[in-house]
């Protein structure tokens, strides 16, 4: 059965509640771009820095864990949208094949969820830029594939009900240990 990774489910967890809070209490940075097409529809979204006095939260990171992988996350500014590569590598480079891929997209103000996990052909994820120096890095490339209906955050992806996407990043990206 396959299901959300556990890191989108707690990057868009952290995210949302974060981005819904009132305009005033924080400010907003724009730091790169997601464009993508999704089953015909074409949108435009932003990575960010949102700044709530001396926290600083931005929506591109890398994770390094133990045993040297590292994993990145491209989430916007909405938390709809998130790209997942995961790397055999803390210092990735543009020829670095992910070892897994993934893509989340919640449309706006819809409860539905569309994965590329459990769809029946695999997500592409091609990086033209990957650079990681010191505590910052910039990722840009494409994607592509099908991203498959289910039900909730926990919901196994329904394979019979996918729609194809397609797209392009370009992002600057913060190294978190």
């Amino acid at each position: 059965m396959k299901s959300f990774p556990s890191r989108t489910l707690s990057y868009m967890a952290f995210a949302l509640p974060l981005l819904a809070l009132p305009a005033h209490a924080w400010e907003v940075e724009e730091i790169g771009k997601i464009t993508a097409t999704f089953d015909g529809e074409a949108f435009e979204r932003s990575t960010v820095i949102v700044t709530d006095g001396d926290l600083v939260s931005p929506t591109a990171n890398l994770f390094l864990t133990i045993n040297n992988i590292s994993s990145l996350s491209l989430l916007t500014e909405d938390g709809n949208f998130v790209i997942d590569a995961d790397f055999m590598s803390h210092t990735p480079g543009p020829e670095t094949a992910p070892i897994s891929t993934s893509v989340t997209f919640v449309p706006d103000g819809m409860m539905q969820f569309w994965v590329s996990d459990g769809a029946p052909e695999p997500l592409e994820v091609t990086f033209t830029t990957l650079t990681v120096e010191g505590d910052e890095g910039h990722a840009a490339g494409s994607f592509r594939g099908l991203l498959c209906l289910a039900d909730d955050f926990g919901s196994e992806a329904d394979p019979d009900n996918c729609r194809p996407i397609e797209g392009t990043f370009d992002t600057p990206f913060f190294v978190e240990e």
